[in-house]
């Protein structure tokens, strides 16, 4: 979590400068933080998701903002799961021209029962990027705001992802390992910052009352992916080779990713090793 003086510098960011400004920002600053709440690379996530006219988008987490102008873009409405008023008012800044199509909330998504945005006929798009975690107790309550033929969204990283073994740091503890050992056996309550495997998206997702799931795969990650692939679009041989790009924090390198990628692909396990996942879910 970033602390409140790089918030309030961002906030101030935001309100001086223009939106082609922030790649000069992030050169400028030569820090992470700016780079995650400022690269447009962040809104390839979401760009692609067919939304239909007149939708209504529930954002639950959205940081600071970095994929709600894209989706005021796709959308009639956004109403935004702020996790306090500061990152809140930094969304403000950032989507200043969105008008009443912008509405927002403080809290986590277990509290999505106690306001009324999506009375009625519910959310035609609901997404969860980041912290899994954190969210997966309230899938049953997200899934009741959904409209009838919503659909949510997950993006989270695979514990079990190729760049983990590799030598990348645990997506959320900082430790190298840690998720392909799975976190030493700690059973997973709800409180350790973890990720989960394929297998154990699809069966929370299941548990929650979501029948049809669609598993899609970010390259290289999530939060900055430059490819979104399918399993009925997969990588090609020699495809996957931006492995060695890790903003976040140093890593090990331990072997060529690129040409283990290979071997997963000839073998059909692409899938689980994908180093992120992007989720969408359909209720029964």
């Amino acid at each position: 979590m970033e602390d409140a003086q790089f918030l309030a510098k961002l906030h101030d960011i935001i309100i001086k400068q223009d939106r082609e400004d922030y790649q000069a920002v992030i050169q400028r600053e030569a820090s992470y933080p700016y780079l995650y709440h400022l690269s447009e690379i962040r809104q390839n996530l979401v760009d692609w998701i067919p939304v239909k006219e007149g939708a209504r988008v529930l954002e639950c987490r959205p940081e600071c903002g970095a994929l709600t102008g894209k989706l005021l873009e796709k959308a009639e409405s956004v109403t935004c799961l702020a996790e306090d008023e500061v990152h809140a008012e930094i969304i403000r800044a950032r989507c200043k021209d969105a008008g009443s199509r912008l509405h927002i909330c403080i809290g986590e998504p277990g509290s999505v029962l106690s306001y009324g945005d999506a009375e009625g006929d519910g959310f035609d798009l609901i997404l969860l990027v980041g912290a899994f975690y954190r969210c997966r107790r309230a899938l049953p309550m997200l899934r009741e705001k959904l409209a009838a033929d919503g659909r949510l969204f997950v993006a989270d990283a695979n514990r079990m992802g190729l760049r983990y073994f590799a030598g990348c740091r645990e997506e959320y503890g900082g430790n190298c390992f840690s998720g392909v050992e799975n976190y030493g056996g700690a059973p997973d309550a709800g409180d350790l910052p973890r990720c989960y495997t394929k297998g154990e998206y699809e069966r929370y997702l299941r548990e929650a009352g979501f029948g049809k799931l669609t598993f899609y795969y970010p390259y290289p990650d999530y939060k900055f992916p430059s490819c979104i692939y399918s399993d009925e679009w997969l990588p090609k041989p020699g495809e996957l080779m931006e492995n060695r790009r890790n903003f976040e924090s140093d890593r090990l390198q331990l072997f060529d990713e690129g040409r283990v990628y290979d071997t997963l692909l000839a073998e059909g396990l692409f899938a689980s090793f994908s180093n992120s996942y992007l989720i969408e879910a359909v209720r029964e």
